[in-house]
C-alpha cells in the first residue's frame, strides 16, 4: 500500500517545483490534478500550487507535467507560452511515450485505455513527424469488431483493469498480427496479486483511493469479481456502518493514496 515510484517521484518534483516558484515569486501550476488523491491536491493549494489544463488565460510561471504525462502539443504550447515545465511523467509512461513513436511508423496503434484518461490523452497526442499519431482507442471488448483486421501495435494504458484487458484481448487474437508493446505497470500488478490473496482471506474489503483513481478502481473491481464486498472510500470518513458487520476486513490502497490516510482509516476502525 501507499504510493508507487511514479507517484512519489511526482510529489518530490512539485516540493521542488514549489521551493523554486517561492524563491523566484513565480506562480506555480500542476497540469491537471498531479495525482488522483484529493486530500494531497488540497494540500498542494494550499501552498499555493493551482490546478490547470491549458495555459492559456494563465500567468507563466512553474509548470508540473503529471506522473500521467503529457501530449507533445500540449506540451509545446506551455513552453511557447513561456511555461518552465517540470516534468514529473513517470519512468515507465515516458519509456512508452518514447516507444510509440517508432511503432507509429510501421504500424497503425490501438491503445487501450479509459476514455479521457490523461495518460490515454499523453498517448494519443504523441506527434510523428509533427502530425499525431494514428491510434485506435479500445475501451471493451465490444468495440474490438469496428477495426479491420491488419497489423496492430497494442498499448495499454499502465493502469487499465485487468480483468478488461483479458477480455480485450480474447477478442484481438481474431486478428493475424498483433503486437503488444507494454503491459500494465508492474507496480499495479502486484497490488492487484496482493488483492486477490487478500479477498481470499477476508468477508469484504476496504479499497482507499481517491474516486478518479484508475488503479484504485482497479483494485476494488478485482475484490468484486472475487465475490467479495467492497468498499471504495477516499478517507475514514466514508467508512460505511455496514463494513462492521463482517467477521473480517481487509484493507488495500491505490498508488496514489498517501500512507496518512491509511493510517487514519486503521485507527478509527480499531476504535470502533
Amino acid at each position: 500500500m501507499g504510493y508507487c515510484g511514479g507517484v512519489s517521484r511526482a510529489l518530490d518534483l512539485a516540493e521542488e517545483a514549489i521551493a523554486y516558484a517561492i524563491e523566484r515569486a513565480l506562480p506555480v501550476y500542476s497540469l491537471g490534478p498531479l495525482i488522483h488523491n484529493p486530500q494531497v491536491i488540497a494540500s498542494l493549494a494550499k501552498r499555493g500550487m493551482s490546478v490547470i489544463e491549458d495555459p492559456e488565460g494563465h500567468e507563466p510561471g512553474v509548470l508540473v507535467v503529471r506522473a500521467h504525462g503529457i501530449s507533445d502539443t500540449l506540451h509545446n504550447r506551455f513552453i511557447d507560452a513561456g511555461f518552465l515545465l517540470f516534468d514529473a511523467t513517470c519512468p515507465v509512461v515516458r519509456h512508452n511515450l518514447s516507444n510509440i513513436a517508432h511503432w507509429a511508423k510501421i504500424h497503425p496503434i490501438i491503445i487501450i485505455g479509459h476514455q479521457g484518461h490523461p495518460e490515454v490523452l499523453a498517448i494519443q497526442g504523441v506527434l510523428v513527424d509533427g502530425k499525431p499519431i494514428e491510434s485506435f482507442l479500445i475501451t471493451k471488448r465490444e468495440e474490438v469488431s469496428a477495426l479491420s483486421n491488419q497489423p496492430y501495435a497494442v498499448f495499454v494504458q499502465t493502469t487499465f483493469d485487468q480483468v478488461l484487458l483479458e477480455e480485450i484481448r480474447t477478442s484481438l487474437k481474431e486478428f493475424d498480427r498483433i503486437v503488444y508493446v507494454n503491459e500494465i505497470c508492474p507496480s499495479s500488478i502486484n497490488r492487484r496479486k496482493a488483492a486477490l490473496d487478500l479477498a481470499g482471506q477476508c468477508d469484504a474489503v476496504l479499497v482507499i483511493g481517491g474516486r478518479q483513481s484508475a488503479n484504485t478502481r482497479a483494485l476494488a473491481e478485482l475484490i468484486s469479481n472475487e465475490g467479495k464486498k467492497a468498499y471504495h472510500i477516499e478517507d475514514s470518513t466514508e467508512i460505511p456502518a455496514e463494513a462492521f458487520s463482517h467477521d473480517t476486513l481487509g484493507i488495500l490502497a491505490g498508488a496514489s493514496t498517501p500512507s496518512s490516510v491509511i493510517e487514519d482509516v486503521v485507527r478509527t476502525l480499531q476504535k470502533e
